[in-house]
């Protein structure tokens, strides 16, 4: 019997999923709460408070649903999944205590340490004081975290004293972060090509999805502010069958151990954000959800079904599901409005959506009214290509990106230019 799937949250990952499911031939219906202007088209959008847990839950049982796929971090970090499972409710995701891999930097680092992960050397700092103590023994480069959940914005580089100084400031003075800032992690910066991995996780075992590159800097060329990612391309040369399996063991398998360890099997999608060093991985950061915009990059390239995926890891069954995946890549570049990650105008009418009626065009902030797609927040759509290769998928995404306008169009023009370059290098082979 087909089942009815309902999707938390309102952005271009969720639009991915609720893409994803809407075109599974295990689902017969799917919700987005509260959704956008893309998922209206796709599936029946619920106006919700996701910050209102009760209302969720009610909204679950009283439309029926089969399985709850949790979008964005925050309800996984105030206890939904605890909350659906205490009332019989399935729910994809991990618990309170297991969304700390990614709402507790140092959460995460303690249990790396004890698992012997490889990671960057980190310190747990409370004031200002120690931070700079610790900078004069260290030196520069380090990365201060905001131990916290922080937008994905949480992270501060330095790697002049002028940086660490701006970092302190934005912490320290102006309170950028707020609570999420009462702890820091300080670390040493790691050199090397960033990927992510991306896995499905049932308790005891995993399956991993494909890989990614996001490109968080605002402007091209990784200048500029960090923002929640501006383009992504999957999967990316670095990702070797041997990387991809030292991953696997070294990483992903003690990391499962260690929360089963703990008493919390945890059970959801794990994206391991990774720093390549000589060849080795090193772990940046965990999220407990899948990455936007990577998600709109790694579910097309899924070719097998997602919903089975799901449903066999929230019955501890993941071993007998398998994973298909295509040869193509996929390349999404995203469609912001211009001052964003800062202030920026909402209510555009974006206008040349008709003409990619074909193409996969992902929603993130837009709004349906009346007959128009307006915008309706800083990052605005997802334009996905594909290709053989990462060149020619480059060049489909951006063929996409001319047929849209909006007023305050703003765009990187250099999404995927990495990849390319590591294949230039002439030690990858695509």
């Amino acid at each position: 019997m087909k089942k009815k799937v309902l999707i938390l949250g309102s952005g271009g990952r969720e639009h991915a999923l609720a893409w994803s499911f809407a075109n599974d031939d295990n689902v017969s219906n799917v919700y987005c709460a509260p959704g956008n202007g893309g998922t209206a088209e796709i599936a029946e959008n619920i106006a919700i408070n996701l910050a209102n847990l009760q209302e969720i839950l009610r909204l679950a049982q009283e439309k029926k649903i089969d399985l709850t796929v949790v979008g964005p971090e925050n309800p996984l970090a105030s206890g939904i999944v605890d909350l659906f499972r205490n009332e019989g409710q399935r729910i994809f995701g991990p618990d309170k205590y297991g969304a700390q891999l990614e709402s507790s930097k140092l959460f995460a680092r303690n249990l790396m340490a004890e698992k012997n992960i490889s990671q960057p050397s980190f310190y747990s700092c409370n004031t200002r004081e120690e931070v700079e103590a610790l900078k004069e023994i260290l030196e520069l480069p380090l990365v201060l975290k905001a131990d916290g959940l922080a937008a994905g914005k949480g992270v501060m580089v330095c790697e002049t004293n002028d940086e660490f100084e701006q970092a302190l400031k934005t912490i320290f003075d102006d309170g950028e972060f707020g609570k999420a800032a009462n702890r820091i992690s300080l670390e040493r910066c790691l050199v090397g090509e960033e990927l992510s991995v991306f896995a499905v996780c049932d308790g005891e075992n995993f399956k991993i999805l494909n890989t990614a590159q996001d490109h968080k800097r605002a402007y091209d060329d990784d200048k500029g502010p960090n923002t929640g990612g501006m383009g992504a391309y999957s999967p990316t040369p670095l990702s070797t069958p041997e990387l991809i399996e030292m991953v696997g063991d070294e990483i992903i398998q003690p990391t499962l151990e260690g929360m089963k360890d703990r008493g919390h099997p945890y059970t959801g999608f794990l994206y391991v954000g990774l720093m390549i060093v000589d060849g080795d991985p090193f772990v940046i950061e965990f999220n407990v959800r899948l990455g936007d915009p990577e998600t709109q990059v790694v579910l097309p390239l899924l070719k097998s079904s997602l919903f089975k995926l799901l449903w066999d890891a929230t019955e501890g069954n993941l071993k007998k599901s398998k994973v298909v995946v295509s040869s193509e890549t996929a390349v999404t570049v995203v469609l912001a409005a211009d001052g964003y990650p800062g202030k920026y105008k909402k209510g555009m009418i974006i206008k040349g959506l008709d003409s990619v009626r074909d193409r996969l065009v992902f929603h993130a902030g837009t709004l349906q009214k009346d007959h128009d797609i307006i915008t309706n927040g800083g990052r605005i759509l997802n334009a996905v290509g594909f290709g053989k290769d990462l060149q020619s998928a480059i060049e489909d995404a951006y063929k996409i990106v001319d047929l849209i306008d909006f007023s305050g169009k703003y765009y990187r023009k250099d999404i995927g230019k990495r990849g390319m370059q590591y294949l230039k290098k002439g030690d990858i082979n695509d």
